[in-house]
């Protein structure tokens, strides 16, 4: 019988990532297909739901070349998406405009007219609150990144598009109905929608909850578990992509909920640290907490009968490399040419390296699209601190990988808060594929440092083992960790105690001695 294998498809924030995996975990083949983020206004981040399924349909079909693998051959489908993208679809599905992505700050003002109006505590009203607390476990922010205020905006400005929308679907949501033609979305999808009634895992849109944001709970899709099957690959669908009508279709879930399941901290109390284009801490906890103040808690699991998912999230984590590479040292094809190398964040890695620790009291603030965990505040903007003459690029560079340490190292402070201290943490995202990277996080956060195997692919592993343990091939939800390997593990060197716990004090104070200056000077939000 010839070898099954799970297509999971990455929907990232820049490109689509299609991933060949076998049905216990091993990455046979992939493929990226980028796609653009559009800013047509301050405060804007859209993105087209179409480029999206292009680069779905692109991706499968070059895959399937690549590896040699069959259309027979696919067990399943399933997918690791970005979250908090609203596409409002008509009746047949189409997009009634681009969709507002979850880097989207322009509800911010609305929301806060809208929604947080007083009476206030720590800038909430105090009645909604208390329901959203009650009947989610949690609460939209202050940022206008949340569904409930870019739908208030809708209302406001795009009435037009509001009166027809038909239903509201996140980024997973849509592709989903792409191939299988059903309007699903997953718990942990639904759950930071904050509409959803989490309570004794009822997983139901609430009605009260909906209607502060003026629309019914028929406007959004079914909730289903992230493990549930979604449908079958249409005929139109397979078409397009290649593969055999009536392969099953998973549901699976958001990045986050994804990158915890890959990470293999599945056991009750284990955190993981992400370092994507975004980051954070997470983990799986037995019972929801929250702590407001700091936005962290706990939201929905892939697994939700048996977990929430405990979340501190970081907006900008790898991003921010990503822009020093193109715009402040110089475009990365002139670096590339200098260094006659195909790849640049290795270069990154040696320039970061030829510098002492602390890069000579430079420090760097990652927060370059405001800020959810630890500081829910869309004003705060990032920034190179006590630059010298004495400052290099390779200075920049250490900074910026300690400065998204540091911001870890609060977030993790956060969680463990909530909960109880750990003594290791499993990392994983593209960041964790750099070894001095991984050192550095070790060194700052003062705990062990366990890099998982092919990072840059724990979340489509992580969806691709779920789907394998729904098309039983996996007896229970932690055989999944038989099947996630630790690479290499990185202990904190002692010798930068000191200086690192000093630095991350100074890293904590900018934001606190600034944070009525960022707010003057950004009144408006992001811009």
């Amino acid at each position: 019988m010839a070898e099954k294998f799970i297509l999971a498809h990455d929907m990232g924030t820049s490109a689509n990532k299609a991933v060949l995996v076998t049905i216990s975990g091993q990455i046979i083949g992939t493929i990226q297909k980028e796609y653009p983020l559009y800013h047509p206004a301050p405060g804007f981040a859209e993105q087209e739901p179409l480029d999206w399924w292009q680069g779905v349909c692109d991706a499968t079909q070059e895959v399937m070349v690549k590896t040699g693998v069959k259309p027979e051959q696919i067990a399943g489908i399933t997918f690791s998406s970005q979250t908090q993208s609203l596409i409002p679809v008509d009746e047949k599905g189409n997009p009634l405009m681009r969709s507002i992505t979850w880097l989207d700050t322009r509800s911010a003002q609305i929301i806060h007219e809208k929604l947080w109006t007083p009476p206030r505590i720590m800038g909430y009203n105090i009645f909604h609150l208390l329901r959203f607390l009650w009947i989610t476990g949690g609460s939209p922010g202050h940022t206008g990144k949340d569904q409930i205020g870019k739908i208030l905006w809708l209302r406001q400005h795009k009435p037009e598009i509001f009166n027809k929308t038909y239903k509201y679907l996140d980024a997973k949501d849509f592709i989903l109905y792409k191939l299988t033609g059903n309007m699903i979305t997953s718990a942990d999808l639904a759950y930071i929608w904050w509409f959803m009634d989490s309570r004794k895992n009822r997983n139901q849109w609430h009605p009260t909850l909906c209607k502060l944001a003026g629309i019914s709970p028929k406007q959004l899709p079914e909730i289903k578990s992230s493990a549930a099957q979604a449908g079958e690959l249409t005929v139109t669908a397979a078409k397009e992509l290649g593969l055999i009508p009536g392969t099953p279709v998973m549901n699976g879930a958001g990045d986050l909920a994804s990158a915890a399941v890959g990470s293999g901290a599945l056991e009750n109390g284990e955190l993981h640290i992400r370092i994507g284009t975004s980051g954070g801490v997470a983990g799986h906890f037995a019972k929801r907490k929250i702590d407001l103040a700091h936005y962290a808690g706990c939201i929905g699991s892939a697994y939700p009968e048996k977990y929430y998912l405990g979340i501190a999230h970081q907006e900008t984590a790898g991003i921010c490399l990503e822009w020093l590479k193109n715009n402040l040292l110089y475009h990365k094809e002139l670096l590339k040419k200098e260094r006659q190398v195909e790849e640049i964040f290795p270069i990154f890695d040696q320039m970061a390296e030829q510098v002492s620790p602390g890069a000579s009291g430079l420090i760097f603030t990652p927060w370059m699209y405001g800020e959810r965990c630890p500081l829910d505040n869309h004003y705060v903007r990032a920034g190179l601190f006590n630059v010298g003459l004495n400052h290099s690029r390779e200075h920049i560079i250490r900074a910026v990988l300690e400065g998204i340490a540091f911001n870890t190292r609060w977030a993790m402070e956060t969680l463990e808060n909530l909960y109880q201290p750990v003594t290791q943490l499993n990392i994983v995202g593209g960041g964790a594929k750099s070894d001095i990277w991984c050192q550095i996080v070790a060194d700052i956060t003062n705990r062990k440092i366990n890099q998982v195997a092919d990072p840059q692919h724990s979340n489509a592993k992580g969806v691709a083992l779920l789907a394998s343990l729904t098309l039983g091939h996996l007896s229970t939800f932690l055989d999944i960790k038989k099947y996630i390997q630790i690479k290499r593990q990185f202990v904190p060197n002692p010798d930068n105690r000191r200086l690192y716990d000093g630095l991350f004090r100074e890293f904590k104070n900018l934001y606190f001695q600034n944070k009525n200056w960022y707010k003057r000077m950004n009144k408006y939000g992001i811009k």
